[in-house]
């Protein structure tokens, strides 16, 4: 979410343009810092072992067996997936 700042009035045409270089080094070190992050939270890990690996896929079928249970208390107590938006 955007930070909400006083708005600055700016005399002179070289202190719109030192702010704009300062607005566009601020929005490339942000750019940098999440594409380290989204690699960081996409790469494999390499060394992974057979039983961390083992142990991941038991973790997502639990997550996808617990979607599918809420999805079906839910059509139970609300009689139809769509009648959940209408209230």
């Amino acid at each position: 979410m955007a930070k909400k700042t006083k708005q600055r009035s700016y005399s002179s045409l070289e202190e719109i343009l030192m702010r704009k270089e300062q607005l566009t080094e601020v929005i490339h070190l942000e750019d940098r810092e999440i594409k380290r992050l989204w690699t960081d939270l996409t790469t494999e890990e390499e060394g992974a072992t057979t039983g961390s690996q083992i142990g991941k896929y038991i973790s997502y079928g639990v997550m996808a067996y617990d979607g599918l249970m809420m999805m079906r208390k839910l059509k139970r107590n609300y009689g139809s997936l769509l009648s959940i938006f209408r209230r």
